[in-house]
């Protein structure tokens, strides 16, 4: 079962420039780009299933599609045929669907990918 701080950390790590912009389920800052994620575990087991939501929220929509197509390339594992290590799970990810709208209340764009991941835990 893929953990929220797995997200965070994973998103960390690659790209160190968003520290501090990763949030579970919402956020209320709109200064600065936002990464908002949520996990939904759908199958369990030896090998589960989660489906991972990410967000990017930026008032400037190239940032935005800049930072969607960096978070693909990190959880979609297609491409690469290999699995995603991290400490206490591994993880094969698909790209399962997506899209964008601009958010007139808030005057900023608000991109979604949607991915399917088979996660194991790791001892």
């Amino acid at each position: 079962m893929l953990m929220g701080y797995q997200v965070k950390q994973h998103i960390e790590a690659n790209y160190p420039e968003l520290i501090d912009k990763i949030y579970p389920g919402f956020t209320t800052k709109i200064d600065d780009i936002s990464i908002v994620y949520n996990i939904t575990n759908s199958a369990g087991g030896v090998v589960g299933q989660d489906r991972l939501e990410i967000r990017i929220i930026d008032a400037d929509y190239d940032v935005a599609e800049e930072y969607k197509q960096k978070i693909i390339n990190l959880f979609s594992t297609e491409k690469k045929n290999q699995a995603i290590v991290l400490p206490t799970i591994s993880f094969t990810g698909a790209l399962a669907g997506g899209g964008f709208l601009f958010r007139d209340d808030l005057q900023m764009w608000e991109l979604t990918a949607i991915f399917i991941l088979n996660t194991k835990e790791r001892k």
